[in-house]
């Protein structure tokens, strides 16, 4: 069976999509472009099954409190977190993470690169301590639908040389 191949090079568009992937497709439509999909629950393991992943897993997993309600959460993850795909109870495509190994970009600034290439690109960056990631300015106005993880999670005036691990490309409403 071959394995389905997302584009690697697409430019990443916030709010809109990654990866020949559009925010607000359905789950059942995207399973069955992807094919075949290995599935796991979030586990100790799992780290070692997505090292040495070629293709495609499927992760489910439950947030929420102890004792309280859960939120389903279902990822699609390619190779070693190259991509990710999050769906929740909508089950609508609300989450495109991209990593290492993915080659387009948001104006020239990929994973792997330093944060501080946005602000060359035009970008205030401001540190969300809510959800350790940073945002980025425009206009004085915060460029909704894409975040950046980095590699401390702590603002530049903290950790000032930080390398970017992951690209979130997103449409909270869709959750």
């Amino acid at each position: 069976m071959s394995i389905y191949t997302p584009d690697l090079m697409a430019e990443l568009i916030p709010a809109k999509g990654a990866a020949g992937f559009e925010i607000g497709e359905g789950f059942d439509s995207i399973l069955k472009r992807v094919g075949f999909v290995e599935w796991h629950d979030k586990d100790s393991t799992l780290d070692e099954k997505l090292s040495s992943n070629t293709g495609w897993i499927g992760v489910k997993s439950r947030c929420g409190l102890p004792g309280g309600p859960c939120t389903l959460v279902q990822s699609l993850i390619y190779m070693n977190d190259v991509i990710c795909l999050e769906f929740e109870e909508s089950l609508r495509l609300y989450r495109v993470d991209v990593g290492k190994g993915y080659g387009g970009s948001f104006f020239g600034v990929r994973p792997g690169d330093d944060l501080r290439n946005l602000e060359g690109a035009g970008f205030g960056i401001l540190f969300n301590d809510m959800d350790d990631d940073f945002l980025i300015v425009k206009d004085e106005s915060i460029l909704a639908g894409i975040s950046f993880l980095t590699d401390y999670r702590a603002s530049l005036e903290d950790a000032p040389d930080q390398i970017i691990q992951y690209i979130s490309i997103h449409d909270w409403s869709l959750r």
